[in-house]
């Protein structure tokens, strides 16, 4: 199962597992802003990566800012589709939303005669009264296309471009990748789109609250017998006798085998976006 652990940013946290289901905390304070690239209205957009600047201005107004590594593929280069005028008003919309949701919240507790804290609201409007997407379509707003079935592309120089496209896009979404190194570009991008993209999850703006990591480290490969246990009483064959000869490992060649490495396809991991935490 694909995990997604939600790490608050200066609340709470939570972990989405494929079915969707989150819960989110709400900042104390939201960290140092960094400056955007240019609100060019007629141009592409590729976001708010990591640049210094003296200017905190909306740190999430074109998305979450995040820290592209030395070596990885140029964000310029795989930008989305959409303008920064564009994308900035997407985001402000989807915050107002929000920010209402969360306040119906507060307002529907103090008439039951109770208190809700701001952070506990954002976590029962991100959970269970947001609207729901996925995070295909959530790219889809960005201008950053999504192939699905057959048109997911085949040629290598292809290929590279739309993933990045896409990995980029998720990290202005505030979400991010790990355990990517055992899949070569094409299995990647072909498991983002036909699986992890299309899960449901709430459509809310990319924010202080939390950072999403995806770990599609895939899970262990070993054969287990049907009660899940390997001892001492395991019946193995000694016999001769093809009647009773077996071609089954034993538990010995099975935890020999469970411990090789499986083989690295590509060293992605270092390279991939992370946030911006200053």
């Amino acid at each position: 199962m694909t995990m997604v652990a939600c790490f608050d940013m200066g609340g709470g946290g939570s972990m989405r597992d494929e079915d969707g289901e989150a819960s989110q905390g709400d900042p104390k304070r939201a960290p140092k802003g960094r400056k955007r690239h240019s609100d060019d209205a007629a141009g592409a957009s590729v976001g708010p990566v990591r640049i210094e600047s003296d200017d905190d201005g909306d740190r999430f107004g074109l998305g979450a800012p995040s820290v592209v590594r030395a070596g990885a593929p140029s964000p310029t280069n795989h930008p989305a589709g959409r303008s920064d005028a564009e994308i900035r008003e997407l985001f402000a919309r989807k915050s107002r939303r929000r920010e209402q949701g969360i306040r119906e919240v507060i307002e529907q507790a103090k008439a039951r005669g109770s208190v809700v804290e701001r952070f506990v609201a954002a976590i029962q409007y991100d959970s269970e009264l947001a609207p729901k997407t996925t995070n295909r379509r959530q790219l889809l707003e960005l201008g950053i296309d999504v192939p699905v079935g057959d048109g997911v592309p085949t040629d290598p120089t292809e290929v590279s471009r739309t993933l990045w496209t896409i990995i980029y896009g998720l990290a202005r979404l505030g979400i991010f990748l790990t355990g990517t190194d055992t899949y070569d570009d094409r299995a990647l991008l072909e498991k983002l789109c036909t699986r992890v993209l299309v899960d449901e999850v709430s459509d809310i703006p990319p924010s202080g609250d939390l950072s999403e990591f995806i770990d599609l480290t895939p899970p262990p490969s070993e054969e287990k017998d049907p009660d899940g246990l390997v001892g001492p009483f395991e019946y193995e064959p000694h016999s001769d006798d093809d009647e009773f000869a077996s071609t089954k490992p034993g538990p010995q060649e099975r935890a020999k085998e469970s411990c090789e490495p499986r083989p690295v396809a590509v060293e992605r991991d270092r390279l991939l976006p992370r946030p911006d935490r200053r």
